[in-house]
């Protein structure tokens, strides 16, 4: 009985505490002394928040101390992109829930139930409601960084996806791309330069088979990498809402067996891209194209 009570004032002790307390008591040393030395920390004292804080590890996995201080301007941004105004409890979170950060950009919840993960812009919630007087924290297992636009924008800024770029505008689906939620499973250059010379002067003759093929690369939900699973089929925003199918193996995820997503969750506004090494192309066009023979 003596060590229950224990237990029960140390949590209430925990509880009763404001957001520096807990997140404290948590051990999120680093989230206090970047906060600290960005003069948030009155800020955070002086509202009702609801706290993503990223673990110490997390921190660590995107620079040194001197790094991260080296710029306070854009760590700030970064830290305030983990605020949100008032109580978000997990039993508020719900799929696609977008909810606007103190930085002024909207953070998107996502739920998995195969999995029973959750997730904030792509971070894995690993501890939940930790309550506090003034707020609430959820354990996040890395660091949000703030996007600078929405996919469009990214493709656009991505070297890398020139020519992605240049079909996108010569199918005239941008707007589709400004839909939001979305996912894009974004071939690079290189992948369209593993294309038979054939297939890709078809699709530039063919504008409506280009737009199809390129929408097949789109899912009109946000699909971060926590919630992939191997054996996974997706519903595209091609015409005939055609499936990928995924291949999940530790860290590394294929696409319809033959691509591979070299580069995953990276943050738009409107949802999330992943870069891969292959253009996608519907099995039914495969014999047409002379794939399979």
């Amino acid at each position: 009985m003596f060590r229950y009570c224990c237990i029960f004032l140390a949590v209430h002790c925990v509880l009763g505490g404001n957001l520096i307390e807990v997140l404290q008591a948590n051990g999120e040393s680093k989230l206090i002394k970047y906060a600290t030395a960005c003069g948030l920390a009155d800020t955070i004292l002086g509202g009702t928040f609801t706290i993503f804080a990223p673990t110490n590890a997390a921190f660590d996995a995107i620079g040194t101390e001197q790094e991260l201080l080296s710029d306070k301007t854009v760590l700030t941004t970064i830290l305030l992109y983990h605020l949100t105004n008032g109580v978000i409890k997990s039993t508020d979170a719900r799929n696609e829930l977008a909810v606007e950060s103190v930085a002024g950009l909207k953070v998107r919840f996502n739920i998995y139930p195969h999995n029973k993960a959750v997730t904030v812009e792509g971070a894995k919630i690993s501890k939940f409601d930790l309550n506090a007087s003034n707020g609430i924290v959820h354990v996040i297992d890395k660091v949000l960084v703030p996007p600078t636009g929405g996919i469009v924008d990214l493709v656009s800024g991505n070297k890398d996806l020139g020519t992605l770029l240049s079909l996108v505008q010569k199918a005239n689906i941008t707007g589709i791309i400004r839909r939001d939620p979305l996912t894009v499973f974004a071939p690079t250059n290189a992948a369209f330069s593993r294309l038979p010379a054939n297939v890709l002067s078809r699709l530039n003759s063919d504008t409506a088979l280009l737009k199809e093929v390129l929408e097949y690369h789109l899912v009109p939900h946000t699909a971060y990498s926590p919630g992939l699973y191997n054996r996974e089929y997706i519903r595209t925003l091609d015409a005939q809402k055609d499936v990928i199918r995924l291949s999940v193996s530790g860290k590394v995820v294929s696409v319809n067996s033959y691509g591979r997503v070299i580069k995953a969750d990276i943050p738009a506004t409107n949802g999330v891209v992943h870069l891969i090494d292959h253009v996608l192309i519907p099995i039914r066009y495969w014999l047409s194209f002379g794939f399979g023979k």
